[in-house]
């Protein structure tokens, strides 16, 4: 069997639907096939700012229509039937969240994954019923049921036994007679409550299903053609790779490539399971395939890491940074699950690179400010250089003397600079 996954980009449109659809018969015989789908288009955003309004005691009413707005048009596009029962249940699901948004006795973090969750279970019931009217019969299932964790709200940790029994006791009946579709981001708690398993969570999702069913391969459908040697948005000279080892790819996504959520790889890895991404623009070319390959690239790679901030902690009697100074810090960071992305430290100071979470600086200025001067540089961007060359800095047009951190490991250079210093 094998698992697909659709993102946003997708199934954005009522065409990009049909353009799935056309995959989903070519390449699947119908048979065995587990397709995971992400919310439509940027519907996660709107969902965010549904949350924040909530948040903020102000009307979000405005952001429902807009949802309902969206995805009736998509549906009115895909189905000739204005009585078809996809309408109801669209409708049922924007009923059932307005009822979830007025009740009060969710934490803000809580309250996120109970609200975003919609996004893909409106774009499953429209894919689904979408495949079902075109002649592809398919088995709605409910990720939520499937995939357990804990209740790390916004991040929730998988429970791999409990999740692989539940996988292994349905679906592999289910996939028979049916092509499975679900959502990708979202899992359920034991007390039926959903949470997410991180921002742009959904080939981590494809990659659980693989892992728990001994999945052949798993497809990611993209808008580019695979995976390259950086962003050609902001480089000029890339190169499409068509074949990369687990190691490689894992640390890829470790620096910051957005093509691949950072948790996908590893159960893949675990079971030896082929991940290929391919386009879903032009899905008859090859793509590329992540495996168990012993040859590496030795060409650079360019990963560009955006909204990221410096936190500088300097000790406020001039005495120096001790280990345990450290230690608490690095604690705190891992207590509010901050990414350390770089670290720089002197006898007075340490400097931290880390992704741009207001809320989670906020505290940690509120835990530390007795004991630190606390400054923080906003506006960086983290540039990672795989396979570092002499020349790099140069062809990039870096300015040395504007780079606020720099670090180089082995093969791998890491700066931090004002991404208006970056004219890329």
């Amino acid at each position: 069997m094998r698992v697909f996954k659709f993102g946003g980009a997708s199934v954005k449109s009522a065409d990009a639907v049909r353009n799935v659809q056309k995959i989903i018969g070519q390449y699947s015989d119908q048979k065995e096939l587990v397709v995971v789908v992400s919310a439509m288009g940027k519907t996660t955003n709107l969902m965010e700012k549904i949350v924040l309004d909530v948040i903020k005691g102000e009307p979000f009413e405005h952001h429902i229509e807009e949802l309902r707005i969206f995805h009736s048009t998509i549906a009115k596009e895909l189905f000739q039937n204005p009585k078809a029962s996809i309408f109801q249940q669209i409708e049922k699901l924007i009923v059932d969240l307005e009822g979830k948004l007025r009740l009060r006795y969710f934490s803000e973090e809580e309250l996120y994954d109970q609200v975003v969750c919609y996004g893909e279970l409106l774009s499953t019931h429209i894919v689904s019923a979408y495949l079902n009217q075109e002649n592809i019969p398919t088995h709605f299932l409910d990720a939520r049921i499937y995939i357990q964790t804990d209740d790390n709200w916004r991040e929730g940790n998988v429970d791999w036994t409990w999740t692989e029994r539940m996988m292994k006791a349905d679906v592999p009946q289910l996939i028979k007679e049916n092509v499975v579709v679900t959502q990708g981001f979202i899992g359920g708690t034991i007390n039926n409550k959903t949470t997410t398993l991180g921002r742009e969570g959904s080939d981590f999702t494809a990659a659980i299903f693989a892992y728990c069913l001994n999945a052949e391969n798993v497809c990611i459908w993209k808008d580019v053609p695979g995976i390259m040697s950086s962003d050609p948005r902001r480089v000029e000279d890339v190169t499409l790779f068509h074949e990369l080892p687990y190691k490689y790819a894992a640390e890829l996504t470790y620096y910051g490539a957005s093509v691949i959520h950072p948790k996908t790889i590893r159960p893949l890895a675990l079971k030896n399971i082929p991940l290929h991404v391919n386009s879903f623009l032009n899905p008859e070319e090859k793509g590329t395939v992540i495996g168990d390959f012993k040859s590496s690239p030795t060409l650079p790679s360019i990963i560009f890491k955006t909204n990221q901030v410096i936190i500088r902690f300097e000790e406020k009697d001039f005495l120096n940074v001790s280990k345990g100074d450290l230690g608490l810090v690095f604690s705190e960071f891992s207590k509010l699950n901050m990414k350390v992305n770089l670290i720089k430290n002197s006898a007075l100071s340490l400097s931290i690179c880390t992704n741009n979470e207001p809320k989670k600086i906020q505290k940690l200025k509120q835990l530390f400010h007795d004991k630190f001067k606390i400054e923080i540089v906003y506006q960086m961007e983290l540039v990672t250089v795989k396979n570092y060359k002499e020349d790099i800095i140069q062809q990039l047009g870096i300015d040395l003397s504007k780079v606020y951190m720099r670090q180089i490991s082995f093969d791998t250079l890491q700066i931090v600079l004002k991404k208006e210093d970056l004219d890329l």
